[in-house]
């Protein structure tokens, strides 16, 4: 089944000395290459994240599929979150222009919301967009709702249709690796916008409150993320020479 994606990619890097962790090289490439390489099945994809992430994403558009088109967008006010940077991405996706003309855009059913911090994206993504395009087409899943004790309070009792989110081997979801069906998730953010909550400083977890989430386990996967030097020091990412280790 055909999907977009969104690529979280504008973190503040706070523990990281304000780098910016998708251009951290592993295994020879950027997180933000090793991400957009897991997304390269996807009809669109955003990223959502600072210009200076625009050199990784021209040198992935020359060698995309036809007609993959990709966009570098920004969440407002800049970092304001997971939650509003998947609203900018959503917004990105249903943008399109033939020259100056606006033009409606065909979006696919389903969108990815993908972090671009993932030391190893590619079985993540294949994993959960499989599962998820199978459930989609047979339409035959019971989802149970899923909210991690947050509530939701003004939204009403509105089931906005399904995602399914990987859950790791502790029993943790990984939000910022999961399915969305698209109209499920530009329901959430139209309630959320419109009901005067916003979606600043707001957790994926928050955002998809009223969506009903499909628990996924997927085997061999591995949800290693970013955070710190210290993860960077486990994974082999070099640091820059100008970081004192001992700081």
């Amino acid at each position: 089944m055909k999907f977009d994606a969104i690529i979280v990619a504008g973190g503040r890097g706070s523990r990281l000395g304000g780098r910016d962790k998708p251009l951290l090289a592993h295994g020879g490439s950027t997180l933000l290459e090793h991400a957009l390489r897991a997304s390269s099945t996807a009809n669109r994809i955003a990223v959502v994240g600072p210009t200076e992430l625009n050199p990784v994403i021209s040198d992935y558009a020359a060698g995309a599929s036809a007609g993959q088109i990709l966009t570098l967008t920004r969440e407002y006010p800049a970092f304001a979150g997971p939650a509003a940077a998947v609203a900018a991405g959503l917004r990105s996706l249903g943008d399109g222009t033939d020259g100056d003309i606006p033009v409606p855009v065909e979006r696919a059913p389903l969108t990815l919301i993908l972090a671009a911090d993932l030391l190893d994206p590619g079985p993540v993504v294949e994993g959960i967009v499989a599962h998820a395009g199978e459930q989609a087409a047979a339409g035959s899943v019971q989802p149970t709702p899923e909210t991690e004790g947050i509530e939701a309070e003004g939204l009403g009792d509105a089931d906005f249709g399904r995602a399914w989110v990987p859950v790791d081997t502790d029993g943790r979801l990984q939000p910022l690796s999961c399915v969305v069906e698209t109209e499920a998730l530009l329901q959430a953010v139209e309630s959320a916008t419109s009901h005067g909550q916003g979606l600043a400083n707001s957790s994926m977890m928050r955002l998809l409150a009223k969506v009903q989430i499909v628990r996924v386990s997927l085997d061999g996967v591995n949800y290693t993320d970013v955070d710190t030097w210290e993860d960077a020091d486990r994974a082999g990412i070099s640091r820059p020479p100008d970081h004192d280790r001992g700081r």
